[in-house]
């Protein structure tokens, strides 16, 4: 072939000048190996990796346009400060020296005139520095540091904890030796198709049954053995009735029960109001259709529930819900044990205080902001302030006068409208990311940051071997590192980033969170492919786990002894089924509005910048069954007004047969239309703060174009 035709083939090979090297996508927090295919220094192709160890030669729709995120045109590529009005995206470039001493100064001169608390620290996406930036707010005197685990992850790790003990976050599940799984409100083949994807396909092709409870019909539901489609924000009602079935049936594991849980006939007196008839009324359920999925997990005990970060806890009864659903695990002994969640099997190495890690505790977390209205999450998720009130933070008189923010969106929480207002009160606002989002828009100084692709990482392959990525292609413009950006600050600052061996820049971060291994960073890099194993790991978990359950009980507590503690409306010990429709104006509002159900394309905001991937749905489509089109006069490819009790926008109708009748499903962060605008920044779940996204309400009327 000629030259123009292998590189116009893209084929790697000294005639073409491309050359293959190994990377880590990393866009939507995921780990996934990829071959990057360059030339004279640039991306020009990207494809699944099948050559490190897990890989399996599959790449998403995201990953495989990973090209237009490195050269998007948004990219930030060097320090700025705002020289227009907060909001109107006007920018001046600066040095880094010069970005660094303004906000040594600036967040020095609040802590001088506000005290430290008025500074908030904060760390969206990506999240591996969080332990560090703790460290630094620490450092600082500010107990406010928060993250975008306000409307994430935490509110499920809360209702497991308050259930199974610290230590517990996300239910693991054992796929290998599990007859049947319950994929609860996780489509995996969206969300995670290259690895919980294959997996899960894996075990299904073993001979694994899979119950599927999710509204809509995905491509998860369509492997499903049996498919529940409860109403959103019903799902705690729907475990309540399936315990009761598994307890009337004498399917339970008593033996379990006595011996490690606590609490266990209150909860079993509460669920005999669950009957089969009372739980399709309120979850629109097929009696039947529960009762046979009660009855094949009762029989084929133990098994795991798959669940995922936040659509479970996205309404306002999201914790009490999840308890429900994670209890059903020890009512039929599945906690612990192989073929259930958190099963017994080898431990791995650890790195040293990284995310998902132990928590690095805050200074004086008792003052921070969120500590009185949500005193579950203070005792839970004590490393972090709830900052989903952050507009009030801001506009109370001794709120939040600064911020210093990594990957901020604040289009992550409801109501929009009202935390852009806020930001025009802040003093003084810093946003680090990769590109120029709306975020940094209202920020006052903006920081170029590196992604995966363009810095080096140390990941954890499997239990025991180190990898070392060395950056794939160089940095754009003068973008940083998020750590090197953060020990920059600290050091201008006169802080410090660590108690021993302070952290000054990545490299040194890299070679602290090896310590645990006893490999050095050097060892690493001059080893064949930068792979190691591990010199120390864990030991493994066994089945004596659940004789250590870290709650005060030392049980799996049914009762949450935390959540009792707590002493507040809503905090209820029994995990109590509040239906989310007796706060609703369901007469002016009759549709249930779910937002942000995955689709395969997209991750949050971040992927509207991207055009292959806008090209496919370029702007958010609202999704109704077609008997509530025709019920309500409209048609695929009308615009129409969605309204709630907030506000209206309007959109473009979408017919789906796959969404559930009376409901409405809509993606979210789409800029301006971004759905959360109009969301009620007050309707909230009581105990971790989540907000009601999965199970609002709305109307729909059609618009003339």
């Amino acid at each position: 072939m000629k030259y123009d035709e292998l590189l116009a083939a893209k084929i790697p090979g000294e005639e073409s000048g491309i050359e293959v090297k190994t990377g880590i996508c990393g866009f939507c927090g995921g780990k996934c190996f990829v071959d990057v295919y360059c030339k004279d220094g640039k991306v020009v192709k990207i494809e699944g990796n099948k050559t490190m160890p897990g890989a399996n030669g599959r790449i998403c729709v995201k990953g495989a346009a990973m090209k237009q995120a490195l050269y998007n045109p948004k990219r930030l590529l060097y320090p700025m400060k705002r020289v227009g009005e907060r909001g109107e995206g006007k920018f001046e470039r600066i040095s880094w020296d010069e970005a660094y001493s303004t906000i040594a100064e600036k967040l020095n001169a609040s802590k001088e005139k506000y005290g430290a608390d008025s500074t908030l620290f904060y760390v969206g996406h990506p999240k591996w520095f969080r332990y560090q930036m703790t460290e630094l707010a620490n450092s600082y005197g500010t107990c406010n540091m928060g993250s975008e685990s306000s409307t994430c992850a935490y509110a499920i790790m809360l209702a497991n904890q308050a259930t199974y003990g610290k230590g517990i976050r996300i239910m693991m599940p054992d796929l290998r030796r599990a007859k049947v799984l319950v994929a609860w409100a996780a489509n995996v083949l969206h969300t995670n198709p290259v690895t919980q994807g294959s997996n899960l396909i894996n075990a299904i092709d073993r001979g694994m049954k899979l119950i599927v409870v999710d509204p809509r019909c995905t491509p998860t539901s369509e492997l499903a053995h049996i498919h529940l489609r409860p109403l959103p924000g019903t799902d705690g009602a729907l475990a309540l009735g399936m315990a009761r079935v598994i307890i009337t049936e004498n399917l339970q594991n008593q033996e379990y029960i006595d011996k490690y849980t606590l609490g266990y006939e209150e909860y079993k007196e509460y669920v005999m109001q669950f009957t089969p008839e009372r739980v399709e009324e309120l979850t629109g359920v097929p009696k039947e259709d529960m009762i046979a999925a009660a009855r094949l997990l009762g029989e084929n005990a133990p098994f795991p529930i798959m669940t995922t970060a936040s659509p479970l806890v996205h309404n306002i009864n999201g914790v009490q819900n999840v308890r429900a659903i994670n209890l059903l695990l020890a009512l039929t002994g599945s906690f612990g044990v192989p073929g259930g969640c958190m099963a017994p099997g080898p431990g791995r190495a650890m790195l040293k205080d990284t995310f998902m890690g132990p928590s690095k505790e805050r200074v004086h977390p008792e003052l921070d902001l969120s500590h009185e209205e949500f005193p579950a999450w203070a005792k839970i998720n004590y490393h972090e302030i709830q900052i989903i009130r952050l507009a009030d933070y801001i506009e109370q008189e001794n709120g939040i006068k600064s911020i210093l923010s990594f990957g901020m969106n604040h289009h992550m929480w409801p109501r929009v409208d009202r935390v852009e207002k806020a930001f025009d009160k802040l003093d003084f606002f810093v946003s680090a990311d990769i590109y120029m989002t709306d975020t940094c828009k209202y920020a006052d100084i903006v920081l170029p940051v590196q992604p995966s692709l363009e810095r080096d990482q140390i990941e954890m392959l499997g239990l025991d071997t180190l990898y070392f990525h060395e950056h794939v292609v160089e940095p754009a413009g003068e973008a940083k590192s998020d750590m090197d950006i953060l020990a920059g600050i600290a050091d201008k600052m006169g802080l410090q980033i660590g108690d021993e061996n302070p952290i000054h820049s990545n490299e040194d971060f890299m070679n602290k969170i090896l310590t645990p291994t006893g490999l050095t960073l050097e060892e690493l890099k001059a080893s064949p492919n930068h792979m190691l194993k591990s010199k120390h790991v864990m030991p493994g978990r066994s089945s004596e786990q659940i004789l250590s359950v870290k709650t005060p009980s030392g049980k799996i507590e049914f009762t949450s002894s935390v959540l009792a503690s707590c002493n507040k409306a809503g905090h209820d010990a029994l995990p109590i089924y509040h239906d989310f429709r007796e706060q609703l104006p369901l007469d002016q509002y009759p549709l249930i509005l779910s937002t942000g159900s995955r689709k395969p394309q997209l991750f949050h905001s971040r992927t509207y910048r991207m055009s292959w991937l806008t090209d496919l749905e370029n702007y958010p489509l609202v999704e109704i069954h077609p008997s509530d089109a025709e019920k309500y006069g409209l048609k695929e490819g009308d615009l129409v007004d969605l309204t709630t009790p907030v506000g209206s926008m309007d959109f473009v109708l979408c017919e789906n047969a796959g969404t559930l009748k009376g409901t409405v499903n809509i993606y979210h962060g789409a800029g301006e239309k971004d759905i959360n605008y109009i969301m009620d920044d007050n309707y909230l779940d009581p105990i971790s703060g989540f907000p009601g996204f999965k199970s609002y309400c709305c109307r729909l009327e059609k618009k003339e174009r």
